[in-house]
């Protein structure tokens, strides 16, 4: 196990990509949070996450680098997780027949994610799973349910690598848990906006002539338009 006091290159435990460097890294990880920063600002946190002061790059330098690599692709930070190496994303649902097996993913996650934080200096967890570069990048972690169960959402650098995560890394940190995994292949809506060009992409795939109206018409005349404006009281 890594101690505190050793430093580990983030941008090689997050990508195999050698061009990205760890002060893009932690760029990328401040401009997901702050996406409209201010230049200054930006390098001032920077600076405070190990950025030498006579470094010759600015704040600039780091977010035209990471825009003309293709990983930012609009802001608030919209960011091609496929371009670091990660193109698949996964959603995978834990729950146990004991109520403690699902507190227990709980007490272990929280417990990591401070030590994980001073070791890497980052606020993105990465998780290697195999010696061939298998893994995967945690991206929500929740526990919610009546029914207690952890939701897990996240990137992986493959389908096989989100399968390795669910049915056999999982299982095996928390015996008796169950988990079901799903890969995501399309999104309507994300981050609370619609897809557009890709709902134009599939729309001649999945609808026959004339099915596409007959599914807008019906959910037309079920839908209350006069209850947008009411507010709960």
């Amino acid at each position: 196990m890594k101690e505190k006091s050793e430093k580990i290159d983030i941008s090689k435990v997050l990508s195999s990509n050698k061009e990205i460097t760890e002060n893009d890294v932690l760029a990328l990880i401040i401009l997901m949070e702050e996406g409209r920063i201010q230049n200054p600002t930006l390098m001032k946190k920077l600076n405070l996450r190990r950025v030498g002061a006579n470094t010759p790059e600015t704040a600039g330098y780091y977010r035209r680098k990471l825009e003309k690599m293709g990983i930012i692709e609009g802001y608030p930070a919209k960011i091609n997780w496929e371009k670091i190496g990660y193109p698949t994303e996964f959603v995978v649902i834990a729950t146990s027949q004991n109520k403690k097996g699902v507190l227990e993913i709980e007490k272990r996650h929280i417990a990591v994610v401070r030590w994980y934080k001073e070791v890497t200096g980052a606020s993105i967890g990465v998780i290697p799973l195999s010696e061939k570069g298998d893994k995967v990048i945690l991206k929500d972690v929740l526990f919610c349910g009546q029914k207690p169960m952890a939701v897990i959402t996240g990137m992986a650098t493959d389908d096989g690598a989100a399968m390795m995560y669910a049915d056999l890394y999982l299982p095996k940190l928390y015996p008796g848990i169950d988990t079901a995994r799903l890969i995501i292949k399309r999104s309507s809506i994300r981050d609370f906006e619609f897809q557009d060009e890709l709902i134009e992409s599939v729309k001649e795939v999945l609808f026959d002539e004339g099915e596409i109206e007959r599914y807008r018409e019906a959910f037309r005349k079920e839908f209350r338009w006069d209850l947008l404006s009411r507010s709960k009281k």
